[in-house]
């Protein structure tokens, strides 16, 4: 009932809050490029992006070669009708900057400018995502300065127990593959690799342009039109990203290098960004580790002192993601810093937090969303990750409305649900020698003797205790077999060996075989050469009762 009124309560925001902003022009070409534009004439900047619907889960048989990062470098590097460093000059003369970066499932390039520079700025934008040449020479520079970029990134103990963290957390889903890429696959991709991922990927019907400032939007438009009205849509392949399974049992996964201060992370699997629940978690996030007044920082950092730094996240992608806490602590502390900061996390499903607290998670929040936007450059952002996550631009409108609907009731709901020991997994990158010691192994199997036991009949019975599995296994030897068969009888022990299982005087071969498979357990007899008898295999449990 709760999941319910919380969708419906969505559905009701869904229904106040208009498809588009206020101010906000969105149109399609022919060939499938999205243009958003939006006039805001309060400064005279204008921020243009491009955004390609591709990111490191994307790159196919190159999954884990960093294709679509090898791109966020080389397509300022040079196209058919700028040769190399030609680009940086431009944006330099027009008085700009401009730079691009890569995730998951997206790269984007971004060039901001005063208004005189503006039609430059959207010139070279079109052009890069074009008729970018990939010239050999600039690639090879490249190449070494991605390869010092990933020493560098295993070196920060920071980045790598983030990347670490990722591929414990996931075990078939591509999130688990770093965006950079591995040395190992990256140092196989040659040019006309690239080159095929680059004609793949930027296809103009995979592509979005947003364009917010001091500009005049038709003008602009035309503008896009112009330079793209050659380009034509192109296939794009299906992209079917593996699910990753239900996480079962908890991970925990913990390493030494040499490093002065531990970091460590927790992660448990959520839904997927348009789900009604994210926005709770979220609001969950911000009470437990964000800002000083948040619980992590209150309780375990400055009553307790056991961490130097600890904070809450979500990572929410389109796709299923992460609800995660991270810290850094000192090697001695680490034990005690997991079990405070995984306590904090039993207070959320046990106690209801105040309506105070509540609503200062939700201020904080809302504030740093909305602050985000002060420039045009991160109002380009807002609407580009609106339209990327769910093709709506007003999405995080929407969220910033559930976020303000959250209770203390539906926080405690969404911690009971998602963050249960069997959905954690812990990664911990700690100082060499500081990882916990394991108990002492005691083998609770101690090894026992055979036992002889001989009965006044001359049968003799040989046990032995074995308790790692719960099975009692029988067996009944007798010697004959075919070394005892004469020409006359040839065969009559695996006959007979047979016939032992087809009936007694007080059991049929029917019921003989049903209280055994009752037990859990089977029943055979066996001819060889030198004997015969029954083997019996029960659990033990059933054979006790």
């Amino acid at each position: 009932m709760i999941a319910n009124s919380i969708s419906a309560g969505y559905a009701e925001a869904n229904s106040i809050i208009p498809p588009i902003p206020p101010g906000v022009r969105l149109s399609t070409l022919d060939n499938g490029l999205t243009l958003i534009v939006r006039e805001d004439h309060s400064a005279p900047v204008v921020s243009a992006q491009v955004w390609c619907k591709a990111g490191s889960i994307d790159e196919g048989n190159w999954l884990g070669a960093g294709l679509s990062h090898v791109l966020e470098h080389m397509l300022f590097k040079g196209t058919t009708t700028r040769a190399a460093g030609r680009i940086d000059q431009e944006v330099q003369d027009a008085g700009g900057y401009m730079n691009a970066y890569t995730s998951f499932d997206r790269t984007v390039y971004w060039i901001n400018v005063p208004n005189t520079g503006a039609t430059v700025a959207i010139d070279i934008l079109c052009d890069v995502v074009q008729n970018a040449t990939l010239p050999a020479d600039e690639l090879a520079k490249e190449k070494q300065v991605i390869l010092r970029e990933m020493d560098m990134n295993q070196d920060d103990p920071g980045q790598r127990s983030a990347r670490r963290l990722f591929e414990t957390a996931y075990t078939k889903s591509p999130y688990r593959y770093t965006v950079i890429g591995y040395p190992d696959i990256y140092n196989e991709v040659q040019r006309e690799d690239i080159f095929a991922y680059y004609h793949e990927k930027y296809a103009p019907n995979n592509l979005f342009i947003i364009i917010i400032g001091d500009i005049k939007a038709r003008e602009v438009e035309a503008q896009v039109r112009s330079a793209f009205a050659s380009a034509k849509a192109r296939p794009l392949p299906l992209s079917a990203l593996p699910q990753e399974p239900k996480q079962v049992a908890a991970r925990e996964v913990i390493e030494e290098t040499s490093i002065e201060m531990g970091h460590f992370h927790f992660s448990w699997h959520i839904p997927e960004l348009r789900h009604p629940d994210v926005p709770l978690l979220e609001v969950l996030a911000t009470l437990l580790g964000s800002g000083r007044s948040s619980r992590l920082y209150r309780e375990v950092r400055d009553r307790k002192g056991l961490v130097v730094s600890a904070d809450t996240w979500t990572y929410t992608p389109g796709n299923p993601g992460l609800f995660g806490m991270s810290a850094v602590v000192e090697p001695d502390k680490f034990a005690s810093a997991r079990d405070a900061m995984l306590a904090e996390v039993e207070r959320m499903k046990t106690e209801l937090v105040t309506t105070e607290e509540m609503t200062k998670a939700v201020k904080q929040f809302t504030a740093s969303t909305l602050a985000s936007r002060k420039t045009v450059q991160g109002q380009a952002q807002d609407l580009g990750s609106s339209w990327m996550a769910a093709n709506d631009l007003n999405f995080s409108a929407r969220y910033l409305e559930a976020i303000k609907r959250a209770t203390p009731a539906d926080l405690q709901r969404v911690a009971r649900e998602y963050l249960t020991p069997e959905n954690r997994t812990l990664y911990a990158l700690l100082p060499s020698g500081a990882a916990p010691k394991a108990a002492e192994e005691v083998s609770l199997f101690a090894e026992k003797p055979i036992q002889k036991f001989e009965f006044t009949n001359g049968l003799r019975l040989l046990v032995k205790e074995d308790h790692r599995l719960p099975f009692v296994e029988f067996r009944a030897v007798f010697k004959g077999g075919v070394l005892s068969e004469t020409l006359a009888n040839n065969g009559g022990a695996l006959l007979m060996a047979k016939m032992l299982l087809q009936g007694t005087p007080t059991r049929t071969a029917e019921q003989i075989a049903t209280e055994i498979e009752t037990l859990g357990g089977s029943i055979e007899s066996d001819g060889r050469n030198n004997s015969f008898g029954i083997n019996a295999e029960v659990i033990c449990t059933e054979f006790n009762n």
